[in-house]
């Protein structure tokens, strides 16, 4: 089919040739895995039947090319797919839909990994911090941060602060708003961050230390951008977005228009994760896409706590956060989920020091106050 109107020398001009790939997982018969993969390559770009499209530039820059297609074992084959990089643009949406837009409805088919272009890098310069800003930031420069969350749900602004003091005179690196924890009556956001944000300067002024309070900023789309800059208003250190609720989008904007650290939550983001049936490997998800959307930190369930992941699965995740990406800047992932102060030994072994290690009710749980909790999790981790 030809298009009128169309000149295909001035798409030409603007294709590049840089190009990024996706690394899919179909399980099916090698024949039809195949096929499954031309099918990726045509859904994940043009959406419309390829032999009808005459048009030069289109079918060799613009429609997905297979780079590679092998063997995975277990009755399943990988494909290599690269796209154009001018597909993208220069949203963090269209990123992901090119990754796997419509794709992702069809069955059998898993998102590995993407490895992005260096323009594309330049577009999605990932954290602003990541693994070194916070080492700096935090004054932590060879061991693990410590973690913790505001807890529980109910607690009034006020009690809420009170925690937040407590838990940054025992030395805390990094206090985050439970997940749960929006914009609610008993607790509402301005309210919360004002006080908690004072609670802990004025820890920190008593102690010398360095400790961050981390908002949760999810909600409304409508409310989000300004509970960014409340944040900044009352000195907030950080903010917290869950990809899964409020859009990857969401991580991008804060790294790119904010000096706050900024923290991804995992709630909600299970729906995405491949089962057996499709999706996107959770290392990918919680240890890429995050890092590549702008993201400090991303939290993410911890193997042998209350919920699946295996301890394969949680190496995978932080290998991905930390591997060499050029210019983009590591992300350091945050192990919780059930935490305990008596596993502290166990994950700093497993996880080494490029880690921050999220304890959250064992700490208010633990015989002795909340302080000197806080204060035996960072000198374990100091040791």
């Amino acid at each position: 089919m030809k298009f009128e109107y169309y000149d295909d020398s001035v798409l030409k001009a603007q294709i590049s040739g840089d190009r990024f790939t996706v690394t899919y997982r179909i399980r099916a018969e090698e024949k039809e895995a195949h096929e499954m993969a031309k099918t990726i390559c045509v859904e994940q770009s043009v959406e419309f039947p390829a032999e009808h499209i005459e048009c030069e530039t289109i079918q060799s820059d613009i429609i997905g090319k297979i780079e590679s297609f092998t063997d995975a074992g277990d009755g399943a084959f990988r494909a290599v797919i690269s796209y154009a990089a001018e597909n993208v643009g220069e949203d963090f949406p269209q990123f992901l839909n090119v990754v796997f837009g419509n794709s992702s409805i069809l069955p059998d088919i898993t998102v590995e990994r993407v490895d992005i272009s260096e323009r594309l890098k330049e577009i999605f310069p990932g954290p602003r911090l990541g693994l070194p800003g916070l080492r700096e930031l935090l004054d932590a420069h060879e061991r693990p941060f410590c973690f913790t969350a505001l807890k529980p749900l109910g607690l009034p602004a006020k009690a809420l602060a009170e925690e937040a003091y407590r838990c940054a005179l025992g030395g805390i690196d990094l206090i985050k708003d439970d997940h749960g924890l929006m914009n609610q009556s008993f607790a509402e956001y301005r309210e919360r961050v004002r006080l908690v944000s004072a609670a802990v300067r004025k820890a920190n002024d008593e102690t010398g230390g360095h400790t961050v309070y981390v908002p949760n900023a999810a909600g409304a789309f409508s409310s989000m951008l300004d509970r960014i800059s409340v944040a900044e208003e009352y000195g907030a250190g950080g903010i917290m977005f869950a990809p899964g609720l409020t859009g990857f989008d969401m991580l991008y904007y804060a790294s790119r228009h904010t000096s706050l650290v900024v923290v991804g939550h995992p709630a909600f983001i299970g729906c995405y994760i491949d089962r057996g049936k499709g999706g996107i490997d959770c290392e990918c998800l919680i240890g890429q896409l995050p890092r590549l959307a702008g993201a400090d930190i991303m939290v993410f369930p911890n193997f042998g706590g209350r919920f699946s992941f295996s301890e394969k699965q949680c190496h995978g995740i932080q290998e991905m956060a930390l591997e060499d990406m050029g210019s983009i800047k590591p992300m350091v992932v945050s192990p919780a989920g059930g935490m305990k102060v008596e596993r502290i030994d166990e994950m700093r072994k497993f996880y080494g020091n490029d880690v921050s290690l999220l304890i959250g009710g064992s700490l208010f749980t633990s015989p002795g106050g909340l302080t000197e909790n806080c204060g035996k999790f960072k000198k374990k981790l100091e040791g």
